[in-house]
């Protein structure tokens, strides 16, 4: 056996049986070399000038034996680094070497392969002094991965516009005091604070009472963005429209009247608009002032809009349902191609009816429908073959249903007179107008409640009043006594549209109906 050793680390010295007992190592070493058969008596005299040209010394417990080997085998596997310092009672060299091991039993000696260990010196880390003084701060910022910091130091506050507010109001409602007079100086943001209707949404934000942004929303698809100059002038703005600026999303619910419409939608959190856009969908089947009991069911599905985190306001009904008397009532809304919106029964006939009695609003019947009637202009019997209804000259004249402009003009004793035509044979025509609306043309569309003129006399009046005759296929029947068709349905072509687009909603009424029914809360101000 060829091993170098330092005779000075030598503590004592001792038999090779009495190392072979302390170490167990014909039990407890693997081995894996050829077996070498000599003498009993050599292998004695081997060991003992062994014992004499080193006095080998090595340590009693055998589990620091074991330790090392395992850990040597797993630092050739590479899953144990050896950087910290390790001290032997024996320096070696760092090298492969083998142990020839001449046992004094009758049992076949063994190899013991030992890998190279690499022995480093001890290693001191040492903090850059750099980065020795660091101070953490007071209050630690929560952040998530793809998100930006929150800044907890700025504040929105929110103003809904109402119908009396002037420019220095509404910038006092969203506490803007300091900055009014300043911000007024701009013509152009004048000019959009003027433009502001009701219900448009005002927003501030305000970093420790110092403005840092203002919107000013005149709908929900765009709005006007003001900053502080980025020269840094103080009491200068700069202002641009931003399209984008909010979040639409989907919010549920369900609730039972027991109170009031309005009282249990409010508590369940749907917005008056909301309830107000329901009411004006189920009007033409539901009678809001009698038929209302307590128990009824609403379930609806609606839009809310958001800004920068926060609920700012609400938007369209998207779809309901109403269980009045045990009687249920289903809507969907739909839009077409041309962009017009509108409400329709799961199987695609309009909620609505096609036509309205009255095109005038509150308007008093001055004449009605009469074949035999004596005209008070031409002073002889002629037939009058519409209603007569009389309101301020400028009133606002109405469609009574959806239709196109067949003629526009003037037109004898009817004075400025709107032709329309409607579906299945259908045509009403609108006399005596002071005005027509703005830019309205012959072909266009016109959807029912849409403005097209205004009350006035001319032609053979003797006063301000709209004659409104309906006609069915070139006949003319009373308006008032008429038997209206319920609805128009959707042609073939927008009824597949109509089931491509509104499947979703209807799927949603019917899984929303289950919950409701079995009184699971489906209320939901987030939506999806």
């Amino acid at each position: 056996m060829n091993l170098r050793t330092d005779k000075a680390s030598v503590d004592t010295q001792k038999s090779w049986n009495d190392v072979i007992e302390q170490f167990d190592i014909q039990s407890s070493i693997r081995m894996d070399s050829t077996p070498i058969r000599t003498k009993k008596r050599k292998q004695s005299q081997a060991v003992d000038n062994n014992k004499q040209r080193f006095n080998i010394s090595i340590p009693s417990p055998s589990w620091i034996t074991r330790g090392v080997i395992i850990t040597a085998c797993f630092a050739t596997l590479g899953n144990i680094p050896f950087q910290s310092s390790i001290t032997l009672r024996n320096t070696v060299e760092p090298t492969n070497f083998a142990i020839a091991i001449d046992a004094t039993t009758t049992e076949q000696p063994k190899f013991i392969t030992i890998p190279e260990i690499d022995v480093a010196s001890s290693v001191t880390f040492q903090l850059d002094p750099e980065f020795q003084n660091l101070s953490l701060p007071a209050r630690a910022i929560e952040t998530y991965i793809g998100h930006q910091v929150i800044d907890t130091d700025s504040k929105w506050t929110s103003y809904t516009v109402k119908s009396y507010d002037n420019p220095a109001n509404i910038l006092h409602k969203v506490g803007l005091n300091n900055a009014i007079e300043t911000l007024l100086r701009d013509d152009k943001i004048k000019t959009v604070l003027k433009d502001l209707k009701r219900d448009n949404i005002v927003r501030a934000r305000s970093v420790n009472g110092k403005l840092t942004e203002l919107l000013l929303a005149t709908s929900y698809k765009k709005a006007f963005i003001i900053k502080p100059s980025s020269d840094g002038f103080e009491g200068i703005w700069e202002g641009s429209w931003v399209s984008k600026v909010f979040e639409i999303r989907q919010a549920r619910s369900s609730f039972v009247i027991r109170n009031g419409l309005f009282f249990d939608g409010k508590k369940a959190g749907v917005p008056g608009n909301t309830i107000r856009q329901i009411i004006k969908v189920f009007d033409w089947d539901i009678d809001f002032t009698h038929d209302i009991r307590v128990g009824d069911r609403v379930t609806l599905v609606y839009e809310e809009v958001f800004h920068d985190g926060d609920k700012v306001g609400s938007q369209n009904l998207l779809a309901a349902e109403f269980i009045n008397k045990d009687r249920q009532f289903r809507t969907v809304r739909f839009t077409r191609k041309d962009g017009k919106s509108d409400f329709f029964t799961p199987e695609g006939r309009e909620m609505k009816r096609a036509f309205i009695r009255t095109p005038v609003a509150h308007a008093r019947v001055s004449s009605h429908f009469n074949p035999g009637r004596f005209h008070p202009v031409l002073h002889k019997m002629r037939s009058h073959k519409g209603t007569d209804f009389a309101a301020r000259r400028g009133t606002p004249i109405m469609a009574t249903g959806n239709g196109t402009v067949k003629f526009i003009g003037r037109k004898g004793g009817y004075g400025r007179l709107i032709t329309l035509t409607h579906r299945d044979g259908y045509e009403t025509r609108y006399g005596h107008m002071n005005k027509f609306k703005t830019n309205l043309k012959q072909g266009a569309t016109v959807y029912q409640g849409d403005i097209i003129g205004y009350v006035g006399s001319t032609g053979l009046a003797t006063g301000p009043h709209c004659h409104y005759e309906f006609r069915k296929h070139g006949v003319a029947a009373d308006p008032m006594t008429v038997k209206l068709p319920n609805s128009m349905s959707l042609t073939p072509t927008e009824l597949a549209s109509f089931r491509t687009k509104a499947i979703n909603l209807v799927l949603q009424l019917n899984v929303l109906h289950r919950f409701a029914t079995s009184n699971v809360n489906i209320n939901s101000g987030t939506g999806g």
